[in-house]
């Protein structure tokens, strides 16, 4: 076919319409399906994984579909919500760079190095209905309490806290990051030399 003097294959022009605006069309159409509460666009895949869970389950795979609508995505979170919750694990309970950053920690107790460390000992409180939970309290070989708090990435939240604790208490805080795959990075929080 041609358009003017140029010519185009047969697959390029549909209902007189050229390749780009064509094409511009179309994202756009498929844009507004999925962004619709419609499932028409995902309808086929939807039903054969609702088919699949149905047979595991003991139901239709129109009730697996209906409950899957019923299900509320006001509350989703934000993928910083998402990554945070990744890290929340019960009390007591080491998430994994707090773990290794204890492995650190034994070697330096076998040194001498340190004479007592504990995950999670102490709770210091800082106001009313505000306390601040160090990750590790060290005894040194010099008998100096510090305070270490292990973190794979830092938020406003975590870091205000350290440094408030830091102010009020005088002992060390020191905050530990891991730098590269069996390095730590240390930063000194004291806010005073006590």
């Amino acid at each position: 076919m041609s358009k003017g003097t140029v010519r185009f294959p047969e697959s390029a022009i549909v209902d007189g319409r050229i390749g780009t605006s064509r094409i511009t069309e179309t994202i756009a159409g498929a844009a507004a399906r999925l962004a619709s509460a419609d499932r028409e666009p995902l309808q086929g895949a939807l039903q054969k994984i609702a088919r699949g869970i149905a047979t595991q389950t003991g139901q239709t795979a129109q009730q697996v579909i209906a409950a899957w609508g019923a299900v509320d995505y006001s509350q989703a979170l934000s993928p910083l919500e998402r990554m945070q919750a990744l890290g929340r694990l019960g009390t007591g309970r080491m998430n994994k760079t707090e773990a290794a950053y204890e492995h650190v920690l034994a070697a330096r107790l076998h040194a001498g190095e340190i004479l007592w460390y504990r995950f999670e000992a102490f709770k210091l409180r800082l106001a009313d209905n505000t306390f601040y939970t160090p990750d590790f309290p060290v005894i040194t070989a010099t008998n100096e309490l510090i305070f270490i708090e292990v973190k794979g990435r830092w938020t406003d939240k975590a870091r205000a806290k350290t440094k408030i604790a830091a102010a009020q208490f005088p002992h060390r805080f020191l905050a530990i990051q891991r730098d590269g795959r069996h390095g730590w990075r240390v930063e000194d929080l004291t806010s005073r030399s006590w």
